[in-house]
């Protein structure tokens, strides 16, 4: 069983996050009822999938685990169950995600996740101490200088670290630091040598392999027309 990392959101000081697990068996218990009745027909009986994406494995874990439980909070409120989002009330929706933590091997505690976003903000939906590596697959953003490469490449170089999109979404592109990486440009169109030292910040999928890091392109926004911070 993994342990949730647990933000210091019962203690006054600020010590940062600490191991400890952040819902109840009785928590789950209860939302097990409530995915029983809202979630299966989308997502299956076992959690898999059918219309709707896996809500257990590696799959959810991939796109879940850079985040944090207020991330994944706000989307099941907002859009879940598809087509009938009010009959479902945000108390039912947070014990549901404590059955997904349950399902997904996080261990159960004697406390409950509680109705408090910036709280639920704090707790990194992660099955290790430390910073979470991002996987392949993993939707991302990430800015540097634009540089052309051999045979019609394109790389980014003074590369920050690739950000999770979500993470990143409420900050400023512009505010991203640089670094001293170098990421490959995957599947660039149209071709974006108008932009060459430019600094861009670049979203797509990350792949992770011995070459080193390289982004599958979405989409590519100027920053700057100098690749100076």
């Amino acid at each position: 069983m993994f342990t949730l990392l647990l933000a210091s959101q019962f203690l006054a000081a600020p010590q940062g996050p600490t191991p400890g697990a952040v819902y109840s068996a009785a928590q789950a218990e209860r939302g097990k009822k409530v995915v029983e009745n809202h979630c299966t027909a989308c997502h299956g009986d076992d959690l898999s999938g059918l219309e709707g994406p896996a809500l257990v494995g590696n799959s959810f874990m991939v796109k879940w685990e850079p985040q944090d439980l207020g991330a994944l909070y706000k989307d099941i409120r907002d859009t879940m169950p598809v087509g009938a989002v009010s009959s479902v009330t945000d108390e039912e929706k947070l014990d549901a995600i404590a059955y997904l933590l349950q399902q997904n091997g996080f261990s159960a505690g004697d406390m409950e996740l509680a109705l408090n976003l910036d709280a639920l903000a704090r707790i990194p939906l992660s099955r290790q101490a430390g910073p979470v590596t991002l996987r392949t697959g993993s939707l991302v953003r990430v800015t540097g200088c634009l540089t052309p490469g051999k045979d019609n490449a394109w790389m980014l170089t003074n590369a920050g670290a690739p950000r999770t999109a979500a993470a990143s979404a409420s900050s400023k592109p512009a505010d991203a630091a640089s670094g001293d990486q170098t990421i490959q440009l995957l599947n660039v169109f149209p071709n974006p040598s108008v932009h060459t030292g430019h600094r861009m910040d670049v979203s797509g999928l990350l792949v992770r392999d011995a070459a080193g890091l390289s982004v599958n392109v979405l989409s590519l926004e100027m920053l700057a027309p100098s690749c100076q911070p």
